[in-house]
């Protein structure tokens, strides 16, 4: 999948990370209120493991990687924001999107903003068909999300190394067409 150099909204750039950003990443990982409800080990969580998957997402930008994440910038401050991106799943057609803000940023509608702007890119891409997001019932916040940029709650589904089996929401790529043009 190609990762676009950069996304924008009316509020927001989403762009590459550059490694001047690790400092704000780091801080983002670091927050326990931000991922409690993600999918990382405690190991994950450390210093070390945070900066190795910096790393990740920096290598991914030349190599076509399955996985590529974005930074999340106000447009008019420049402030650091959060991260989202898209991961191809089992088979390249279908990706699974992911968000992550700052608390302070929660509540203004800026999750919602920089996701309908990644579902646009994933749907301008002619492989990709479907996107979906795997989300923890105790986040409320991030299931909210999902149904406001038009993806629907299909049940609950086992996913690897979770006890809790996630919230699966999704969006055709026809569905997102219908839902643009009306």
């Amino acid at each position: 999948m190609i990762t676009p150099k950069q996304l924008e909204t009316k509020r927001l750039i989403l762009r590459r990370y550059i490694r001047d950003d690790f400092d704000a990443f780091l801080n983002l990982m670091r927050i326990e209120q931000v991922t409690r409800h993600l999918n990382f080990t405690q190991e994950e969580k450390t210093f070390e493991g945070i900066r190795n998957l910096f790393c990740g997402v920096i290598n991914s930008y030349n190599n076509r990687d399955s996985i590529f994440a974005l930074a999340i910038f106000h447009k008019n401050t420049g402030e650091y924001i959060g991260s989202c991106g898209l991961n191809t799943l089992n088979n390249n057609d279908r990706v699974e999107c992911f968000y992550a803000l700052l608390p302070q940023y929660w509540g203004n509608g800026f999750a919602i903003e920089a996701m309908k702007k990644l579902l646009e890119y994933a749907f301008s891409l002619k492989e990709i068909t479907k996107v979906v997001a795997f989300i923890n019932p105790k986040n409320s916040r991030s299931w909210k999300v999902a149904e406001r940029i038009g993806m629907k709650y299909l049940g609950h589904v086992p996913y690897e190394n979770i006890t809790i089996k996630p919230m699966y929401f999704s969006i055709e790529k026809t569905e997102h067409q219908n839902q643009s043009s009306s």
